[in-house]
């Protein structure tokens, strides 16, 4: 049995659901608050990305102990991004490194493959892939902070060139000429490449009493997207049959488009929220602010909140394609009509900040000051609150959808 660590994962959180899924192994999505009460039991806690404090609030004291707990007793711990976070020494602490920050954003606004080392000294490396380079997914990464004396952590993977798809911000990096990158360091003192990951750890492992973690900035569980990108699902099949289910036989994971997921509960509130949001996403590519990257993620403008219509598209597609049993249903029959006022006060006010963050873009050089942007920043966090921690108007439609996962 697998267990999920839900709280603050947003679309993190779908994209492990889908990879676990495909697998078959048992598993349950729990919240912080189901493991501070009742704590973990299985072979595995999972936790996908997002923001490692908000996780760590919602498990609390109490939760994080019994986390703590199951792993000293033997129980395995995975972590991707804010996932491996939660785990590091200021927080749970099962891995005895901090994270390490990033004094220049840029450097942390990078999304895409990156080409990595792999160790050909552990078993936890497919042996396809051991000694080897692989190109990973990584998904505005943190970073480990490697101290010089590295006492019980084994590197697994470290970062060594940009893949073909990264994005550094809004930008396509492998589009940009090397000459003319040269020229905006030079003009501007802007450094594109993502230099202050070069060699440092993308995924660890270690072990903690008589259990196990393994820690990744690299989204293991990411759906392969072109060829040469199935080496992260190669990798967490691998670990998914040391760890949990030896008799696993998948190769891949399969590919994940959310807009194509079957509707399998057809409930009128949350259909109508589907084509309001499908029309807010052609209205905001209409206006150059949202475009695709791939099946599963749109990209975005510097300073539109993507992440956060990313996170209800997934939300609300994965709602559809469960099955509505008599538990969901009678939550949602207590959540349908605050969703629905929610829902329609949050498609009015995107469909205005959308229109008036264009607006402020086409008079940004000819009459600048005329769109006031303490007013788009104040509408802004009323809809979709901080880009790293949430909030908003989003937030409390996200949270009413998960709770139904």
């Amino acid at each position: 049995m697998i267990a999920i660590l839900w709280d603050a994962s947003h679309i993190w959180g779908y994209l492990l659901l889908h990879a676990v899924r495909s697998t078959g192994i048992p598993f349950r999505v729990l919240k912080g608050l189901d493991i501070a009460q009742s704590g973990l039991s299985g072979k595995m806690l999972m936790v996908p990305g997002g923001s490692a404090r908000r996780k760590a609030e919602a498990l609390g004291t109490a939760g994080m102990e019994e986390v703590r707990r199951f792993v000293h007793g033997g129980g395995r711990y995975i972590g991707f991004c804010g996932g491996a976070g939660l785990a590091l020494s200021e927080n749970l602490g099962l891995c005895p490194w901090k994270r390490d920050g990033m004094t220049d954003r840029l450097q942390h606004l990078v999304s895409g493959h990156f080409s990595c080392s792999l160790t050909s000294e552990s078993a936890l490396v497919p042996p396809g892939l051991s000694g080897k380079t692989a190109l990973l997914p990584v998904w505005w990464p943190g970073r480990f902070n490697e101290p010089e004396k590295n006492e019980g952590v084994d590197v697994l993977a470290r970062y060594r060139a940009p893949g073909p798809d990264l994005y550094v911000a809004d930008l396509p990096y492998a589009s940009m000429p090397a000459d003319i990158l040269a020229e905006w360091n030079a003009m501007y003192g802007v450094t594109l490449r993502p230099s202050l990951l070069d060699g440092r750890p993308c995924a660890v492992a270690g072990t903690f009493g008589r259990g196990s973690w393994l820690l990744s900035y690299s989204h293991l569980e990411t759906p392969a997207d072109f060829p040469g990108s199935e080496h992260a699902g190669t990798w967490l099949l691998h670990v998914l049959r040391s760890w949990c289910e030896p008799s696993l036989s998948m190769k891949a994971l399969p590919p994940l488009d959310f807009d194509a997921l079957p509707v399998l509960w057809e409930d009128a509130a949350l259909l109508s929220a589907r084509d309001a949001l499908a029309t807010l996403i052609r209205l905001a590519k209409e206006l150059g602010l949202l475009f695709p990257r791939n099946r599963w993620l749109l990209g975005w403008r510097s300073g539109v909140p993507g992440a956060q219509f990313n996170s209800l598209n997934a939300a609300l597609s994965t709602a559809l394609s469960l099955t509505p049993d008599a538990r969901r249903l009678r939550l949602w029959n207590e959540r349908r009509s605050d969703f629905e006022q929610a829902f329609s006060l949050f498609a009015q006010g995107a469909r205005s900040w959308l229109l008036a963050r264009r607006l402020a873009d086409t008079l940004a050089d000819s009459a600048p000051g005329m769109l006031p942007r303490e007013l788009l920043v104040d509408q802004r966090r009323a809809l979709f609150g901080s880009p790293m921690f949430g909030g908003g108007l989003s937030e409390q439609i996200l949270d009413m959808l998960e709770n139904l996962v």
